[in-house]
């Protein structure tokens, strides 16, 4: 649920006024808005290779793992829509090029030995999003106060999940929290593998860089581990 309680998918995204923003613009921070509004829509709609990649996995996941994993979904799946529906302003061929992603875990298999890596991975993904989005603000409110705070309520629901993974690990996980350094660091070299529609680790964009996810590792840890 966004802040203002209502679920992504029914906020107003005010398409017309973010088509009528989009023409004025220079062609440098068109283009520039328009890559990245594809690559936010395309990585929200990797999310359901996410969940079938998770769900397949020969791991006996608590209730409360599912039930959480279940509503970041969800979420996610809202998330897509409303993206789409932007880029459906830009985009011809947008269902098609979708259509044709496919996901290849075989990079970061690694990191989805357990739940507890999951979730540290799930924790530091989010986080790095949360990043991400804050960093590209500015971009973002050239499309209108409309537009910017839907982006805003985006970045509040991936704040939410973060915060809920967090607790997941230190409710249920608390015993092995002595690990999550190590597990992190994995992570983190691993953030910058070349993306393959998979969610997670999908950083490419110029607002992410070495000193941002030298600085998600870190909050992760201490607040994991503090």
């Amino acid at each position: 649920m966004s802040a203002a309680g209502e679920t992504i998918a029914t906020a107003p995204v005010a398409t017309a006024q973010v088509a009528e923003r989009l023409a004025a613009l220079d062609p440098a921070t068109r283009g520039r808005l328009r890559a990245t509004l594809r690559d936010d829509m395309e990585t929200e709609y990797d999310a359901r290779f996410l969940t079938a990649w998770v769900r397949q996995l020969p791991i006996e996941f608590s209730p409360e793992f599912l039930e959480l994993f279940d509503h970041w979904d969800r979420e996610e799946g809202e998330h897509f829509t409303a993206f789409r529906d932007v880029c459906a302003l830009f985009l011809d061929d947008l269902e098609p090029a979708l259509a044709a992603r496919r996901p290849d875990f075989g990079a970061i298999a690694h990191l989805f030995s357990g739940e507890f890596e999951i979730l540290c991975l799930l924790a530091y993904d989010e986080l790095a999003t949360v990043r991400g989005y804050k960093g590209n603000l500015e971009l973002y409110d050239r499309l209108g106060p409309v537009f910017g705070g839907f982006v805003r309520s985006v970045v509040a629901d991936e704040a939410s999940h973060y915060a809920g993974f967090r607790r997941l690990l230190r409710a249920r996980h608390a015993h092995r929290l002595s690990e999550a350094p190590a597990i992190i660091r994995r992570i983190r070299a691993a953030d910058g593998t070349p993306y393959r529609a998979t969610f997670v680790l999908d950083h490419d964009d110029p607002v992410y860089g070495a000193a941002l996810f030298d600085e998600v590792a870190h909050v992760l840890e201490q607040q994991l581990t503090r």
